[in-house]
């Protein structure tokens, strides 16, 4: 019955994309609103002014090519551009006054030659992945200069300019909204999860499925409960510049004992992040997490990215310990083939499997 409830949700919330104010953001806050009602849960709502900024990239050649932003980018950046393989980087000495087009094999590539293209001081630099049509979409850190990404198919275009700018909109206040209900009582565990998408995206691999399985899970405890834990199911719109969570921990932090994030959940690849850009996750808790799994006989990757993080990152601020799961590499995440008819639910499903066995074990651990 659960598995079938996740897909009736992934179903019903994958159908119009999230981006912040939009029609199927305010549409998926109020789904959620409602599923805490009608299971007399205990609903809070906070409203937070953040900083938002979407930014118009102008790329242009025989057509309008656009670039997907992976880390922040603040200032107008402009250069001559270098198309040029990955594994060329380490006969290259300079790359002074350039944006580099970089052609990847693999989306890992990004991680691996980090350190050379930090060393090499670009104005910035665009990936692309080699026999891919798409651009993809991850959140990514510890670049010192913008990243963004193309679909290998714009290369032509690409390779026709010799110089290009790159112009951010002009940063905005917004408003964004935190949803959260608990379930249990005690030292507190939240369960973190995006509500966004991108404008262009439907988002049911990147968040979709993720809201699913938090209110799976939901579902499954208030049937049956038995922790020494208060599960917190802590729902954001604000999965970009983190202020939204920064300034709900401010306030709430005292009595949390683990804050976990998902995201990407109805992808292959499963993956527990043992370390990511913010640094070490739980390890005492990521080895009892490894030991449940292979009881399982369940395959999940065991990863480390100095590149990628996600909504847990703030609470380690505060010295609170944490866990983050999802799928990666998934290069389809929040594109605009990341639709419902993409998203794997076997793979959902054994997430849900997975977490619902590991958190119920969660205090005899």
């Amino acid at each position: 019955m659960t598995h079938r409830f996740i897909k009736d949700v992934c179903d019903e919330i994958s159908k119009y994309p999230r981006n912040i104010g939009s029609f199927g953001a305010n549409y998926t806050k109020n789904f959620i609103k409602e599923f805490a009602i009608k299971n007399n849960l205990p609903l809070n709502v906070e409203e937070v002014n953040i900083k938002t900024s979407t930014s118009a990239l102008l790329l242009k050649a025989k057509k309008l090519v656009t670039l997907n932003i992976l880390n922040e980018f603040k200032e107008p950046i402009e250069g001559k551009t270098l198309l040029l393989e990955v594994e060329k980087l380490r006969h290259i000495n300079t790359l002074d006054g350039y944006i580099p087009v970089i052609l990847l094999k693999d989306i890992v590539d990004i991680d691996l030659y980090k350190d050379k293209i930090n060393s090499l001081k670009p104005k910035g630099v665009i990936f692309a992945i080699a026999d891919c049509s798409i651009s993809f979409y991850q959140r990514i850190f510890n670049y010192d200069m913008p990243v963004f990404s193309i679909s290998q198919k714009d290369l032509e275009y690409v390779d026709e300019l010799t110089y290009i700018s790159l112009v951010p909109e002009k940063e905005e206040q917004g408003v964004v909204e935190n949803i959260f209900f608990d379930i249990g009582r005690g030292p507190i565990v939240y369960i973190i999860t995006s509500i966004g998408s991108k404008e262009e995206s439907q988002g049911a691999i990147y968040s979709a499925s993720s809201i699913a399985l938090s209110l799976g899970l939901a579902k499954s405890f208030c049937k049956t409960y038995n922790s020494d834990f208060k599960f917190r199911f802590f729902f954001t719109e604000d999965d970009k510049t983190f202020e939204g969570i920064h300034k709900h921990i401010d306030k709430k932090h005292k009595y949390v004992y683990y804050a976990i994030s998902i995201f990407n959940m109805g992808w292959t690849n499963k993956s527990y992040f043992y370390e990511d850009a913010y640094g070490e996750n739980a390890i005492y808790m990521g080895d009892k997490f490894y030991k449940y799994v292979k009881s399982l006989n369940q395959n999940v990757f065991f990863l480390k990215s100095n590149t990628l993080s996600f909504l847990h990152a703030p609470f380690k601020s505060k010295d609170i310990k944490t866990l983050m799961f999802g799928s990666y590499p998934c290069i389809i995440s929040n594109t605009k083939y990341d639709n419902i008819e993409s998203l794997r639910f076997e793979e959902l499903y054994a997430w849900f499997d997975i977490l619902s066995g590991f958190l119920r074990r969660f205090h005899a651990l």
